[in-house]
């Protein structure tokens, strides 16, 4: 049995313009508040879609304020580093 890996899902609000391009990319896990700013919804992702949802999200973010952080298995961050390719190709 496989072990499923965890990432940890974080928006900058000072960095975030309200672009919404996360929201459409990662809907289940960012939300827009009232002012179209994103917020984070679900705060992990799990599962091989949502996270390659993510990073694509992060990915997409002209300001970089979204910040995707994979967790170890115990919960602990690991150190950033670029997601895997097989992550960001569409599958």
């Amino acid at each position: 049995m496989k072990s499923e890996r965890t990432v940890l899902v974080r928006i900058n609000p000072i960095r975030c313009r309200g672009h919404a391009i996360c929201s459409l990319l990662f809907s289940e896990g960012i939300e827009l508040d009232q002012w179209g700013y994103g917020r984070v919804a679900e705060e992990t992702a799990e599962g091989r879609r949502s996270i390659r949802r993510a990073y694509r999200a992060a990915a997409a973010c002209p300001n970089g304020a979204v910040e995707v952080v994979q967790l170890g298995p115990s919960g602990e961050q690991q150190p950033p580093g670029k997601p895997p390719l097989h992550v960001l190709r569409e599958q």
